[in-house]
């Protein structure tokens, strides 16, 4: 069974999902809005601004400079949102037609891709789409990995990345260690009923916490002040994999705990577990237990905050916005969760605690900060490379 597992994830992997991946073929969804007649072997870019907008500014610059570069390869049209109704009626339909919600500029349109914002990230995404437009160094995204061999890293699935991620941000420690305890308890207990209800409540909010504190970061990332310092997000992000690999080589001989919470704040976990379990009321039981979850959940943030900031600036980097951006969170969030969930239907339903070993625990904690690494040294060198198939 383990091996069809692992033979299961390692296909996941290395398979382009055609359904996610993005197209080399050039296509233009715009040109027929603007009334704009398309030329052959040109690429048309369509650039939204609005004057006083620094942003729009330096990447208008930046566009004189690519018309110089790609002087019979390329059309730029440029459209002021603002003094022109007729733009920006323009600008509306094409991000109807993108499903883009947002109403900030500069958006810049290539072929079928949306970007929005202007800064070095944006800036290394343009280039590289109109490389592989131009049939200009196509085997750019091809990197190899070792055991797997060579992989476009454009053809795997942004869904896959956030299945990894959550999955493997679920086996921590310090997500895990209350959720035993409450299973132990909750053996105590001879309302069958109220097991289940106060087990999955705490699942549940648990869930939640980790859902607003990503929304919550999102939301801090796209502050514009913010946005200028990504290699400064990148050496946190740096710095929290090498945390992980240092805990992992602390570890690999003792078992696998949470360091955050300390054992005096653990006594009063406890104790605040047994009071509400104890509880016969149903309601003063279910607000027990979620206050409980929220707050544990939100002082073990610190043990998984890394990859919630890794997930969010892929997702900027692929321009990914508005309810779509949710959804990924979502699916994030439910793989994240799942593991809890397993091992709670499990443990209820045999009666035995049924925990994550410390091996797997450990060979996780080593992947993540890993992953984090990587991830991190690539959101500086390379941010093209974290664009992913939708």
């Amino acid at each position: 069974m383990k091996k069809w597992i692992k033979f299961f994830f390692i296909l996941l992997l290395i398979i382009p999902l055609s359904v996610f991946a993005l197209s080399k073929e050039y296509k233009d969804y715009v040109y027929d809005i603007v009334g704009i007649i398309p030329e052959e072997n040109k690429i048309n870019i369509y650039f939204f601004h609005k004057d006083g907008c620094n942003h729009c500014a330096a990447e208008e610059n930046w566009l004189e400079n690519l018309k110089e570069e790609y002087e019979d390869s390329l059309n730029i049209y440029e459209y002021e949102v603002i003094s022109s109704e007729k733009n920006f009626n323009f600008f509306k339909e094409v991000c109807q037609i993108f499903n883009k919600t947002t109403n900030s500029v500069p958006v810049t349109i290539i072929g079928d891709n949306f970007y929005s914002g202007f800064s070095e990230v944006t800036i290394s995404q343009m280039e590289a789409q109109i490389k592989e437009y131009l049939e200009e160094e196509v085997d750019k995204n091809i990197v190899t990995i070792p055991i797997i061999g060579k992989v476009n890293v454009k053809e795997v699935s942004l869904p896959l990345v956030a299945i990894v991620l959550g999955f493997l941000d679920g086996f921590n420690p310090c997500a895990m260690w209350v959720l035993i305890f409450l299973i132990n308890m909750l053996f105590n207990m001879k309302d069958k009923k109220k097991m289940w209800l106060l087990g999955f409540v705490f699942l549940f909010v648990s869930a939640l916490v980790y859902f607003l504190s990503m929304i919550g970061i999102n939301l801090v990332l796209s502050i514009p002040i913010i946005q200028k310092l990504k290699n400064f997000i990148a050496i946190f992000i740096i710095i929290a994999g090498l945390y992980n690999l240092k805990k992992y080589i602390e570890t690999r001989k003792e078992d696998v705990g949470c360091h955050i919470v300390n054992d005096k704040k653990r006594k009063k976990i406890f104790k605040r577990i047994n009071d509400s379990l104890k509880n016969k009321n149903y309601i003063l039981s279910i607000i027990g237990i979620t206050l409980l979850a929220a707050s544990v959940n939100l002082v073990e943030l610190a043990c998984t905050f890394g990859f919630p900031l890794v997930y969010s600036e892929i997702l900027s980097i692929n321009n990914i916005t508005g309810f779509v951006r949710i959804l990924y969170l979502l699916i994030c969030v439910a793989f994240y969760i799942i593991d809890d969930l397993l091992v709670f239907i499990i443990s209820m339903l045999t009666l035995e605690v049924t925990g994550i070993t410390n091996k797997y625990s450990k060979i996780c904690i080593l992947i993540s900060g890993i992953i984090m690494i990587i991830m991190g040294v690539l959101l500086i060198v390379k941010p093209e490379w974290l664009t992913f198939g939708l």
